[in-house]
């Protein structure tokens, strides 16, 4: 009882934390013990840019999706969304099913990633040791909303373990292999559910197109990319793409290749001079023809912001070498 009123009260804390498009989250079962959640993704002549927040532009504009792999009683859920609202819908329709016991994963310290972690103060959260000190790093900012802009996330959950190493967790009768990765963020956890070769992939593969927050080690993730495919999952769900697919199982591994053509061509054109106007059709044309893909609107900020970043990055670097 005393929990509940504790989680009660976070969300009485938290009811005037808002985004433009955090709205009823859709309940998408993969197969009878994985559930995807996914909310946003909003048809462009529908959004008010005016009031957008980062939650809207960084997780709600181009869709995100948590995930939860539950047996019986037990549950772990894979990121708690960028806001309270949306992670209460989550737990709610799992305590419903029957769940009592959570453990949370959270991909890495983004802030569309870890909205949600204080509405599990009875359950243990894992990420990798790097999000961790992250988090506990940028906490006071987090929680005043000036790290980022607004909303602020108040309170922060802080995960209580961080791991450095590959890392089994068992929910009921099912493994989840957690796998630290440098792939987008430096503090990457992805779960690999090794009796469904399914990938749980957080923000390390999406559609559109990656986010690069970390121009600075591309190469090493174009690496990293090459040997996750190693892995041949039969279907990889991201947390941002586009929910048909994710409905049917998710992608494949043509997803992986796709990032790793986006990202070496635009590092491999960071001193062009043109690059700021160079659009998405200009990396990765022949995976939009094919279908891998999809032109989503809310990615071409995205790419904008990821031209920005290489062409200051690498202003007066040398280009990166890229290895198979």
């Amino acid at each position: 009882m005393a929990i509940r009123r504790a989680l009660a009260a976070i969300g009485l804390l938290l009811a005037t934390v808002t985004t433009v498009h955090a709205g009823e989250v859709r309940v998408v079962p993969i197969n009878d013990h994985l559930i995807a959640f996914y909310d946003g993704r909003p048809e462009e002549k529908g959004v008010d840019l005016s009031k957008a927040t980062w939650a809207d532009h960084g997780a709600n504009f181009v869709g995100v999706a948590t995930f939860a792999v539950l047996d019986g009683a037990e549950a772990l859920v894979y990121d708690t969304y960028p806001s309270i609202e949306q992670a209460q819908q989550v737990r709610a329709w799992l305590e419903k099913r029957g769940v009592k016991h959570f453990i949370v994963v959270n991909s890495h310290w983004h802030l569309d990633h870890v909205g949600g972690n204080a509405l599990y103060a009875d359950s243990t959260v894992i990420a990798t040791e790097k999000a961790r000190a992250q988090l506990i790093r940028h906490k006071a900012q987090i929680e005043d909303g000036t790290l980022q802009g607004p909303p602020a996330i108040s309170p922060l959950k802080v995960p209580e373990v961080g791991i450095t190493e590959p890392t089994m967790v068992s929910v009921g009768r099912y493994t989840v292999k957690l796998r630290p990765v440098n792939i987008h963020s430096a503090d990457g956890l992805v779960a690999w559910l090794p009796q469904d070769r399914l990938l749980l992939a957080g923000d390390t593969l999406e559609d559109t197109l990656t986010f690069i927050a970390e121009p600075e080690s591309l190469a090493e993730q174009y690496r990293n990319l090459g040997a996750m495919k190693e892995w041949a999952p039969v279907g990889i769900l991201p947390n941002h793409g586009d929910p048909a697919i994710i409905a049917k199982g998710g992608y494949h591994t043509d997803l992986i290749d796709m990032t790793r053509n986006y990202i070496r061509s635009m590092a491999e054109h960071a001193h062009d001079k043109d690059l700021a106007n160079q659009p998405i059709e200009r990396f990765i044309p022949a995976e939009l023809k094919a279908g891998t893909v999809s032109l989503w609107w809310a990615y071409r900020e995205a790419h904008h912001e990821n031209l920005q970043k290489l062409a200051s990055y690498y202003k007066d670097r040398p280009l990166p070498a890229f290895a198979p």
